[in-house]
C-alpha cells in the first residue's frame, strides 16, 4: 500500500475528487508508557496465573515416571540373489508399532497385572465427586443425547480399562533400524517398570503365536498342496503308460521307417498306374495274353491302392499318438517341477518349525521408571508468559474502552471549552467532615482548587460580572456541589455577599455541609421575605429551593425568574448549585437565568459522549457553557494514563 503525502493535492479519478488519508505513525513511546503504567496489573496477573499454575502442577497433578523396554525385530542380510522379506518394509515395521497396543496384548497386560483392581487404570473403582470435571462432561453429554447413566458391565469396565493402559503406553521406532521402544508411564515408578517389561513379553508371546500360527497354516497349506500335485503326477504318468500301451506307439525310428514304406507303395503305385495306363493305348492289347498281364496289372493297382491306405492311417495314428504323449509328458514335468519345489518349500518350513526362532526378541527390559512429569519449569515460564500477556492485553483493553477525560487537554480538545480548575479527590475528601470542614484553610487543597476556579471564571468574564453562577453536570454524582460550595466559600473569602442556592434536591453534600437545621431553615427561606440563614463557616448565606413533591410551593419558571431578580438585588454574586441536565429539565431553567455555567465532568468515568450531550443541550436553549471543571481526579493514575508531558509536572491542583 503506497502512502500519500498529506500536503499533496487530492486526486482526481474519474471525475470523483479522492484527498489523500495520511496514515498515523504508530507511537511506540506512548504504547510502550500506557504498559508501564498498568505494570502492577500486569504483574498481578502474572503472579496470579503463576499462582494457579504452580498449585496445578505442584499440588493436584500427581507426578509421572516413564519406563522403556526394547524389543529387536529379527531380519534376514541380503546377500546374492537373496531379498529382503516382507518384514523389513516400513509397512511392516510399523505393523508391529500397532501391534503392540492392540487389545489382545492389552488384555493379557490386564490379566497378567490384575489391573481391574487398579485404581489408577481401573477408575470404576474411584467415582469422581458430584461437581468434578468428569462427571460433569458426563451429566452434559447424557443431557444433550437425552439418555440416563447406567451402571458399567465387566465388558465396558474392560474395555474402558483397555483405553486408560493404551493411553499410559507409547511405542516408537527408532529410525533406520529394526529396535522397537516400549515406553509406560505410570505414577509409581516400579509399576510403570512392570507395564512395560509386561507389554513388551505379552507382545514377544502374542508374536510368537502368530509366527507359531501362521507357520502351522503354510504347513498345512503346503502339505495339502504337495499331496494334490503327487496324485496329480501319478495320474498323469499313468495316463502316458495307458496311451503307449494301448496304441502301440513306436519310437521315433519305426515311425521313420513306417514313412519310407508309406513312399514307396505310393511310388509303386503310380509306376504300375503308369505302365497299365501304357498298355490299355496299345494296339497288341486285344491278345489274351495281353489282357491276363492287363488284369494281373489291374490286381496289382488295387493290392498297391490299399496298401497304402492301410499304412497311411497307420502313421496318421501313430503321429497323433506321439503328439498326445507328448503332450501328457510336458504336463507331468510341469507337475513334477511344482511339485518338487512345494515339497522343498515344506521341508523348509519343517525345519524353521523344528527351530521355533522367534522373529522379535527383547533385548533391554525397563527399569524404575523415571520422573517425566508434570514439567513444572516449563508450566511456570508458561503461566508466566501467558499471565503477562493477558496483563497486557487487559491494560491495552482498558486502554481503549476508557470513554472519560484522562486530563484537562484531552477534555478541552473533545469539547472545544476551557477547563477551569481541577479538584482532586484529596481536595474534594474534605468535604466528608460535613460542618467541621470549614472555615478552610487558605493552603488546603479545596481552598486553592476553589480561588483557582474563581480566577478563571473572573478571567473567562473579561471583566463583566458573573452575578448568577450555574454549577451543574450531565449526570449525578459528578462534584458540582463541591466545585459550587469551594466557588461560594472563596467569592464570600473576598468581602463579596454571596448567596450558595442548593437546587439539586437528590444531593446530600450540602445538607451535609452546613447541617440539618440549617437546611429545613434554608429550605423555608426560599420563599420568604425575611433574611436569609447564614453559614459562618462557609461564609455565605444558603437558600434551598424545595422539592416539586411540596405541595406549599410551586416551583416554576416565573417565581424562579422573581426570586433571582430579588436575590441580585441584595447579593454580589449567586451561586446556583443545580441539579443534571440529562436529570432533571429545572436544570434548564436556572441555565436561562444564569450569567455564567459552570459544568463539572468527572475524571476517567464520565463518558465523552454524555458531556456532549448535555452541552448540546445548554446550546439548544442559548445557554451555553462557560467552561468546564475536571472533578474528582486521582493525580497519580493521571500522571500515569496522560500523554500530556505537562502532566508529569503537576503536583498540586492547579487552574489549565
Amino acid at each position: 500500500m503506497t502512502q500519500r503525502n498529506g500536503a499533496s493535492p487530492p486526486d482526481v479519478i474519474e471525475g470523483r475528487i479522492y484527498a489523500a488519508e495520511q496514515i498515523p505513525p504508530l507511537d511506540l513511546q506512548a504504547m510502550f508508557r500506557v504498559i508501564w503504567h498498568g505494570k502492577w496489573l500486569i504483574i498481578g496477573a502474572t503472579l496470579l496465573m503463576v499462582t494457579l499454575a504452580g498449585f496445578y502442577a505442584f499440588r493436584i497433578v500427581p507426578p509421572q515416571y516413564a519406563a522403556t523396554a526394547t524389543l529387536k525385530m529379527d531380519h534376514p542380510t541380503p546377500g546374492a540373489g537373496v531379498s529382503l522379506p516382507p518384514d523389513a518394509s516400513d509397512t511392516a515395521l510399523n505393523t508391529k508399532v500397532a501391534q503392540v497396543t492392540s487389545d489382545p496384548v492389552l488384555t493379557n497386560v490386564i490379566t497378567d497385572l490384575d489391573l481391574l483392581a487398579d485404581a489408577e487404570f481401573n477408575r470404576y473403582l474411584s467415582p469422581p465427586g458430584p461437581f468434578a470435571i468428569r462427571t460433569l462432561r458426563t451429566q452434559l453429554r447424557h443431557l444433550l443425547a437425552g439418555t440416563s447413566e447406567q451402571a458399567p458391565d465387566a465388558d465396558a469396565i474392560r474395555e474402558k480399562t483397555i483405553q486408560n493402559l493404551r493411553s499410559a503406553l507409547s511405542v516408537t521406532r527408532q529410525p533406520d533400524t529394526y529396535i522397537l521402544h516400549i515406553t509406560a508411564r505410570s505414577g509409581d515408578p516400579q509399576k510403570a517398570a512392570r507395564l512395560a517389561n509386561a507389554t513388551a513379553a505379552e507382545f514377544l508371546d502374542h508374536s510368537n503365536a502368530l509366527h507359531m500360527d501362521a507357520t502351522m497354516e503354510a504347513e498345512t497349506w503346503l502339505q495339502s498342496r504337495v499331496n494334490e500335485l503327487r496324485e496329480q503326477l501319478e495320474t498323469e504318468n499313468m495316463q502316458a503308460a495307458a496311451l503307449i500301451a494301448t496304441a502301440q506307439l513306436q519310437e521315433g525310428s519305426g515311425l521313420d521307417t513306417l514313412s519310407a514304406q508309406v513312399l514307396a507303395a505310393d511310388q509303386d503305385l503310380i509306376a504300375i498306374r503308369n505302365a497299365l495306363a501304357t498298355r490299355e493305348i496299345t494296339p497288341q492289347n486285344s491278345s489274351v495274353r495281353d489282357a491276363a498281364e492287363i488284369a494281373q496289372m489291374r490286381n496289382r493297382v488295387a493290392e498297391l491302392a490299399a496298401l497304402k491306405e492301410r499304412l497311411s492311417a497307420q502313421l496318421s495314428a501313430q503321429s497323433a499318438g506321439l503328439a498326445q504323449l507328448h503332450q501328457i509328458q510336458l504336463q507331468a514335468e510341469a507337475t513334477r517341477q511344482l511339485y518338487q519345489t512345494f515339497l522343498a518349500r515344506l521341508h523348509e518350513n519343517r525345519m524353521q518349525q523344528g527351530l521355533n526362532t522367534p522373529n522379535t526378541a527383547q533385548i533391554t527390559p525397563a527399569t524404575d521408571g523415571a520422573f517425566v512429569g508434570p514439567r513444572k519449569i516449563l508450566i511456570l515460564i508458561v503461566a508466566i508468559m501467558l499471565g503477562a500477556t493477558a496483563g497486557i492485553l487487559a491494560v491495552i483493553i482498558l486502554h481503549n474502552t476508557r470513554k472519560g477525560a484522562v486530563d484537562a487537554r484531552s477534555l478541552r480538545d473533545a469539547t472545544g471549552l476551557p477547563v477551569f480548575a481541577q479538584f482532586s479527590t484529596g481536595a474534594m475528601r474534605r468535604l466528608r467532615k460535613g460542618r467541621r470542614a470549614f472555615p478552610l484553610p487558605s493552603q488546603s487543597a479545596l481552598s486553592v482548587a476553589g480561588r483557582n476556579l474563581l480566577t478563571a471564571l473572573v478571567l473567562r468574564s473579561q471583566g463583566g460580572t458573573a452575578q448568577v453562577v450555574l454549577s451543574t453536570s450531565s449526570v449525578a454524582a459528578e462534584g458540582k456541589s463541591q466545585q459550587a460550595i469551594a466557588l461560594a466559600h472563596a467569592w464570600a473569602k473576598t468581602g463579596k455577599r454571596v448567596v450558595l442556592i442548593g437546587a439539586d434536591g437528590g444531593d446530600t453534600v450540602l445538607r451535609s455541609v452546613i447541617g440539618p437545621g440549617l437546611f429545613q431553615a434554608a429550605r423555608e427561606g426560599w420563599s420568604s421575605e425575611e433574611s436569609m440563614p447564614r453559614d459562618a463557616g462557609l461564609g455565605a448565606d444558603i437558600l434551598v429551593v424545595p422539592d416539586r413533591g411540596d405541595d406549599q410551593v410551586a416551583i416554576t419558571f416565573e417565581t424562579v425568574s422573581e426570586r433571582l431578580q430579588d436575590l441580585r438585588k441584595i447579593y454580589d454574586h449567586i451561586i446556583i448549585d443545580g441539579p443534571p441536565v440529562l436529570h432533571d429539565p429545572d436544570a434548564l431553567v436556572f441555565a436561562h437565568h444564569a450569567d455564567a455555567i459552570i459544568y463539572a465532568v468527572r475524571w476517567s468515568k464520565t463518558p465523552l459522549s454524555i458531556v456532549q450531550r448535555g452541552l448540546e443541550i445548554l446550546n439548544d436553549i442559548g445557554s451555553p457553557v462557560s467552561g468546564l471543571v475536571l472533578t474528582k481526579v486521582n493525580l497519580r493514575k493521571m500522571r500515569k494514563l496522560s500523554d500530556d508531558p505537562c502532566i508529569a509536572a503537576i503536583h498540586t491542583i492547579q487552574a489549565i
